[in-house]
């Protein structure tokens, strides 16, 4: 597949969940904290696609690179049916829904495997480029964790870092207090996690390594 052909449709990808982020800043700028999550999301996505944008310009117009349209198609209709269900919103729990499916997606993986496979040697490509921000994930999945509901907190499980602190299937309800430390103590006690071991989901959280953002919601793992 055409290197530019590819990074062109994650960029555009990119750009638009980051607007959508914007869309909801713009929903909920009168809740200050929501409204600095969305930021910090928008942030983001929008930088992602700087850096797509950045590698393109390092590749010719006939490179060729991995065959990834099967991987691009179920990102595509995932993306705009969160576009058309963003249009019906009518509250915080449903946006919050909104940015949990777009977290658990792969699309900052499959962004961060492409970058790497087409730069891998250059310096001036950061390393940490599409990793999740531990302490952004975090606010993400407290905020939904409050305003969310159950079932929108059981998607947003896999993006928490307090995950990695429980067994698989250990889900905390939303009136059970977040306390990252005690999860921590309790990873130190059974050891590696299933996601540490490499099990884990592939959602973007699992995309961490050195990290996309946190606070209310999980970017979108290697």
């Amino acid at each position: 597949m055409n290197v530019h052909a590819t990074l062109d449709r994650l960029i555009h990808l990119e750009e638009r969940v980051g607007h959508l982020y914007i869309q909801f800043y713009k929903r909920f700028a009168h809740l200050p904290g929501v409204a600095d999550l969305w930021w910090e999301m928008a942030l983001e996505e929008h930088g992602h696609a700087g850096i797509l944008k950045m590698v393109k310009a390092l590749t010719g117009p006939t490179d060729r690179g991995r065959d990834v349209r099967g991987r691009l198609r179920p990102l595509q209709a995932l993306i705009g049916g969160c576009e058309r269900d963003a249009k019906r919103v009518t509250g915080l729990k449903e946006a919050l829904a909104i940015a949990v499916r777009l977290e658990r997606s792969e699309l900052d993986r499959l962004g961060r495997e492409t970058m790497r496979s087409i730069a891998r040697d250059l310096p001036v490509v950061p390393r940490s480029a599409f990793a999740p921000h531990e302490a952004h994930l975090d606010r993400l999945t407290r905020t939904v964790r409050k305003f969310g509901g159950e079932e929108v907190l059981r998607e947003a499980w896999a993006l928490s870092p307090e995950a990695r602190g429980r067994r698989t299937g250990e889900v905390p309800s939303a009136n059970e207090p977040s306390d990252p430390s005690r999860a921590r103590r309790g990873a130190e006690r059974r050891g590696p996690s299933a996601e540490s071991r490499g099990l884990g989901e592939g959602s973007r959280a699992s995309r961490v390594t050195a990290p996309r953002h946190a606070g209310v919601a999980g970017r979108r793992a290697p």
